[in-house]
């Protein structure tokens, strides 16, 4: 495990590569940093086994690689998601005054808002908990007939128009409670790389699905397309002539 003062010379490295394009020899980063070249060689050794280092194999120069940039973009890319994606779902929450949600899969985060006036919306996130109005599981981790859940999880513009198929149900499909039936549709959200960086989606009580099949279905795909677009994804198809 490094120290204090190990770390504090592995950023010193960083730094000073960081401002050398051409990148440094060894011999180079050791004269300039007053350290042994040992010591630099094996902290050069730890950047480079973490990706942060590559050495030229003609030269023998170190230089950064794109490791540092890529992590800032990731976290850019999340805050971009929120920014983006609240006044998207807070216009439609409001002239709507359906419930809606936004899930981010790999921080097991789920963003849920809902209109609580003429001009005001409430919002909670809950963090780490699989819930169903997301839609990233089946239900299947769950012991049947606790609660009547239809969940209808889209993928591509296709799915609009063929819902019906890939509704996922769970619980006794009969209850004397009409309001005890949640039912949920959910669309992918892509940044500008194309790749799905979250979930966004429409969820509400009823006594059946035909609401998410009908109209939900459209409504969470044209959420997701516009959030996608104002993260920079240019979608190859629209819903355009969907039935």
């Amino acid at each position: 495990m490094l120290g204090v003062s190990s770390v504090d010379k592995t950023f010193e490295i960083y730094e000073t590569l960081g401002a050398a394009p051409a990148g440094m020899s060894l011999t180079e980063l050791a004269r300039l940093l007053k350290q042994p070249a040992p010591t630099v060689h094996r902290l050069l050794a730890l950047l480079k086994r973490r990706g942060y280092v590559r050495q030229d194999e003609e030269t023998q120069r170190y230089s950064l690689t794109l490791k540092m940039l890529d992590l800032c973009f990731r976290q850019l890319g999340r805050s971009e998601l929120r920014l983006h994606a609240y006044p998207v779902l807070r216009e439609y929450v409001l002239r709507v005054g359906q419930r809606a949600f936004i899930a981010v899969p790999s921080l097991g985060e789920v963003t849920y808002l809902w209109s609580t006036g003429p001009d005001e919306i409430a919002m909670r996130t809950v963090y780490g908990r699989e819930m169903p109005a997301h839609c990233l599981v089946y239900f299947d981790h769950e012991s049947p007939g606790t609660r009547r859940l239809s969940c209808l999880r889209l993928s591509q513009p296709a799915d609009v128009s063929h819902s019906g198929p890939l509704v996922a149900r769970r619980g006794p499909p009969g209850s004397s409670d009409s309001l005890q039936r949640l039912i949920c549709t959910c669309a992918p959200v892509f940044d500008y790389t194309g790749r799905e960086v979250a979930r966004v989606g429409i969820f509400r009580h009823g006594p059946d699905e035909v609401p998410i099949v009908t109209e939900h279905n459209r409504e969470a795909w044209n959420l997701a397309r516009h959030i996608s677009m104002r993260l920079g994804h240019l979608p190859a198809s629209s819903l355009t002539g969907a039935a």
